[in-house]
């Protein structure tokens, strides 16, 4: 991929380097061709935690004409809407309360700044969360991964139960032609579907901010 600038006008916050590679390779799909990045398109930033992606987040809001934030919303959605809010609602003063469920996009003057809480806006999750909507519903294996991350429980596996969708689903991914792969590469090999509906709404979100 050719590396967009850190210096770009746009940038993309993201907690990690799962996230980053996901929404480049789930992008790919809908045509942004990152090997000849076009000028809108964002430095992507992974901020190695969501910690510092928030502390990095103001800071880039004033360094750059379109910011994007994808987090987590882990075990509480409206606690995280405030963390994010805290850091950008001096800066645009119709920034919302609460989030909107296609992804939150405001304008203040040429800037504009977008947020994406994984999965869906609204739910408690994260990027697994956001993944398992994309497992092609014809899938017979799902339902059996899951059991099986159940079973090991059972078992002694003492990943904690927020954790147990990462267990599900790398579980399922160990099961592929090509076991274990991680999950840019997997969508990249069609082991999501793409076209899923909340697929769809993340891409709408990103067209919409980086437009």
């Amino acid at each position: 991929m050719a590396q967009v600038k850190y210096n770009a006008p746009n940038r993309l916050i993201v907690e990690g380097r799962d996230d980053k590679w996901s929404i480049i390779a789930l992008t790919r799909q809908y045509g942004w061709d990152w090997d000849n990045p076009l000028e809108h398109y964002p430095f992507v930033d992974n901020a190695e935690g969501v910690d510092k992606a928030l502390k990095s987040l103001s800071v880039a809001i004033r360094s750059c004409s379109r910011v994007g934030i994808v987090v987590d919303a882990d075990i509480n959605t409206s606690s995280r809407w405030e963390e994010i809010r805290a850091k950008i609602a001096s800066d645009f003063a119709d920034f919302p309360n609460s989030p909107d469920p296609s992804g939150t996009v405001v304008e203040s003057g040429t800037k504009r700044v977008g947020v994406w809480l994984m999965p869906n806006n609204q739910a408690p999750g994260k990027l697994e969360d956001f993944l398992a909507e994309l497992v092609p519903s014809f899938d017979k294996c799902w339902d059996w991964a899951q059991n099986a991350a159940q079973g090991a429980v059972e078992r002694g596996a003492d990943f904690s139960q927020d954790d147990f969708i990462k267990a599900h689903i790398h579980t399922w991914l160990a099961w592929r032609k090509e076991p274990g792969l991680p999950f840019g590469t997997a969508i990249t090999a069609a082991m999501f579907a793409h076209d899923a509906a909340l697929a769809k709404k993340f891409i709408e979100w990103m067209s919409r901010l980086y437009a």
